[in-house]
């Protein structure tokens, strides 16, 4: 039994009846020794029938290896045509193999998973004591005492990070060839991006499902994005928006929390919107959120792009609390973007005051019925000649009635503005001098404002490339 083990057969039949009543008590515990099958006939078998059901078997396998291999091919084939991000070319691969997996960079910083029917904290905790036992490899290890393949993710010949497969069992030749053509297709992906822009990504699609609420639980979120490097559980949370028209901020938004030396996650969530969420260690966040916005401020200046809108919500606790924290920092910035003549280095709830809360309430129906009430004739005739009947009075009320300061703003000579302000109160039918109607008048002008604010609708194209994260009337992120 030994020198047959040595020559490495997979096992090992005897047909009993001729020479041996019964199996020998030796050969069994020789075979129990060397973990070889021992299979006993206790009556006659041709021997070709069982060499044609293990033919049979083995080109059944065969077979199965061909056809999963052409549809891992097929399948990965269009995701990389249609552009698909790592988290699609994860789970087409999680999918297509029957496992759980896990794409991390060389720093083990988890960039993409998918753990179908299975628990993300459970995943990751297998994922780490495997990552951190192995040693560079340039080619695929499998390991059937803990059911995984591990294969590298490859760009140019240098390594950029690793493919796990977790399986229910000892993973066979069809799973290792799906990881395989998973692991080339993200080599394909990550042609064009380098490291930082991959890791970004990465922060994005946590920052995603930690303000919509989506996959997975509260602890499934500590659990990715301790794997991510930005743990986020025992800490405070406050969330930061960024406005800025016309400019991609990405890197800008990133490296500011790097310079500010402020632990947190950036990302787009929106057109000209950018979200920071600030992981903090106490509930002082006043030094930590001024030195993030100057770094922004700073770092815009640098590069010529205009002063961006910088606005916070509440500090909140609870990871849950985010989505609502979020969704106050897109009012005020939104708010404060429409407030002409500020200049703050970053804005909070406390500083959009009455224009904040006609912000939220700008698409009220009794609100709006109230701004055309006030408003109408000088909205109808500024639609008509294109004129800015509008803003001369929003100009003449911000500053308090003073009309050499208003002449000024507008760039016109006081016989004039006396003309338009005089034609203002015989269409309204007002006397500006009258406390009451100037308080609603220019809040009516403050809802024209912040509706004028708004960002355009979303194209088609806009609208896959940056989901809205928070869907809720007056702060659709």
């Amino acid at each position: 039994m030994d020198a047959l083990a040595d020559q490495g057969i997979a096992g090992l039949a005897i047909e009993l009846g001729r020479r041996f009543a019964a199996v020998p008590s030796a050969m069994i515990r020789a075979c129990n020794r060397r973990h070889l099958p021992l299979i006993a006939f206790h009556r006659e078998v041709p021997f070709v029938k069982v060499t044609e059901a293990a033919h049979s078997v083995i080109l059944m396998g065969q077979r199965r290896l061909l056809q999963v291999t052409a549809s891992a091919h097929e399948r990965f084939t269009e995701l990389t045509s249609a552009c698909a991000s790592m988290e699609e070319l994860v789970t087409a691969a999680a999918e297509l193999a029957g496992g759980q997996v896990v794409f991390s960079n060389l720093m083990h910083q988890v960039l993409a998973l998918r753990a179908p029917d299975g628990d993300t904290e459970e995943l990751l905790a297998r994922w780490k004591r495997k990552a951190f036992s192995l040693t560079k490899s340039f080619g695929t290890q499998v390991d059937d005492v803990d059911c995984s393949v591990v294969t590298p993710v490859e760009v140019r010949r240098r390594q950029r990070g690793r493919l796990v497969l977790f399986s229910t069992g000892p993973p066979d030749r069809a799973q290792v060839a799906i990881l395989e053509r998973a692991a080339a297709a993200l080599g394909m992906r990550l042609l064009l991006e380098d490291d930082d822009v991959v890791v970004a990504n990465a922060h994005r699609t946590v920052l995603e499902n930690i303000i919509s609420g989506g996959r997975g639980s509260l602890e499934a979120i500590h659990a990715r994005t301790a794997a991510l490097g930005r743990p986020t559980r025992r800490r405070q949370y406050l969330p930061v928006v960024v406005l800025s028209a016309g400019h991609d901020l990405r890197w800008v938004v990133t490296r500011a929390l790097d310079e500010a030396r402020v632990e947190g996650l950036a990302a787009p969530i929106g057109p000209d919107r950018w979200g920071a969420l600030l992981l903090l260690t106490t509930n002082q966040f006043e030094q930590p959120v001024k030195a993030f916005a100057t770094a922004l401020h700073e770092l815009c200046r640098g590069v010529g792009i205009e002063r961006p809108v910088v606005a916070r919500g509440g500090l909140v606790a609870a990871l849950a609390d985010v989505r609502r924290s979020f969704a106050e920092a897109v009012d005020v910035a939104l708010a404060s973007r429409a407030a002409p003549g500020t200049r703050r280095g970053i804005y909070s709830i406390e500083d959009v005051k009455l224009r904040g809360l006609l912000y939220t309430l700008r698409n009220d129906s009794r609100l709006q019925a109230f701004v055309e009430r006030m408003l109408g004739p000088l909205l109808h005739r500024d639609a008509l000649d294109g004129g800015d009947w509008v803003r001369t009075l929003g100009v003449y009320l911000r500053f308090q009635g003073n009309k050499s300061l208003t002449a000024q703003e507008l760039g016109v000579s006081r016989p004039t503005l006396y003309e338009r302000l005089g034609r203002i109160q015989r269409l309204l039918r007002v006397d500006l001098d009258d406390p009451e109607w100037s308080t609603s008048l220019y809040a009516a002008i403050m809802v024209v404002e912040a509706t004028a604010a708004d960002s355009p609708p979303l194209t088609h194209n806009d609208t896959e490339q940056a989901k809205p994260l928070i869907e809720r009337g007056g702060a659709d992120l």
